[in-house]
């Protein structure tokens, strides 16, 4: 266990799963390890992987099936989050319909194909589409490929977009597993009263390298006018970038609590 936390401490999260690997090869009668491995392999994006690997630990302790069941519903809203971010929207994707939506999934769509004109052309409308009412409207994800949304992963499978608008308080929990540092579970309030509990990714989907995956550093790709981020996810609120977790820590949130 040790080699696992001193790897993820460096930021090498392959090296994370390497000893991982290599744990539960030693031991393979733990479950913890072999629970841990695959919370890695999801942080890799190694989805198939860690539904397969799911799969087997439930077949090899059966009590585990709950939490398995939690994890897979995970999994299943991240691959819905992976097709978004190439242009797809699934029937696992929960968002408001009208033009923000459409500019949104015409922007991914575009810069998934390399029509980077195209792109320019719905990040403007994804833009303009700016302006609601919420306490937390003036915020926006620095990638302008996101613009206005906020990413939340459901426990009932389902990948939500919600705009900045519609949210009046982010409440993070604090992380319990490997997972949990980068898929951050939250309580999320609407301005219509409506709450519930999400994981929220900390980093942008397109994130290759382990520092990025695990939230150690932010790089920037110019693809034509569009901006879009790699890594741990800033949020521009005035003039200042914030990562989510400093957001929510606030005062734009303490404000927005208070009234």
């Amino acid at each position: 266990m040790k080699g696992i936390i001193d790897a993820l401490a460096t930021g090498q999260l392959e090296d994370a799963i390497q000893a991982a690997q290599d744990a539960v090869k030693d031991d393979p009668a733990n479950l913890d390890l072999r629970a841990k491995l695959i919370e890695l392999l999801c942080l890799d994006g190694q989805l198939e992987r860690a539904d397969d690997s799911l799969a087997s630990l439930v077949k090899r302790q059966p009590e585990w099936l709950g939490g398995a069941a939690n994890l897979r519903q995970l999994l299943r809203a991240q691959q819905a989050r992976v097709a978004f971010h190439q242009g797809q929207l699934a029937d696992d994707v929960v968002a408001a319909q009208g033009p923000a939506l459409e500019a949104l999934i015409d922007l991914k769509a575009k810069l998934f194909a390399g029509d980077l004109d195209g792109a320019g052309e719905a990040a403007t409308r994804l833009e303009a589409s700016r302006g609601g009412q919420g306490p937390l409207a003036e915020v926006r994800d620095c990638d302008d490929s996101l613009g206005p949304y906020l990413e939340c992963l459901g426990t009932d499978g389902k990948f939500y977009l919600w705009r900045f608008d519609e949210i009046a308080q982010i409440q993070f929990h604090a992380p319990t597993s490997p997972i949990e540092t980068i898929w951050r579970r939250a309580q999320v309030i609407l301005n219509d009263e409506r709450e519930g509990e999400v994981f929220i990714p900390l980093t942008y989907a397109a994130s290759s390298d382990s520092r990025q995956k695990l939230g150690r550093e932010t790089d920037w790709q110019q693809q034509g006018e569009v901006v879009t981020g790699l890594g741990l996810k800033l949020f521009l609120v005035g003039d200042e970038g914030l990562t989510l977790l400093e957001l929510a820590n606030s005062d734009v949130t303490e404000a927005s609590h208070a009234g």
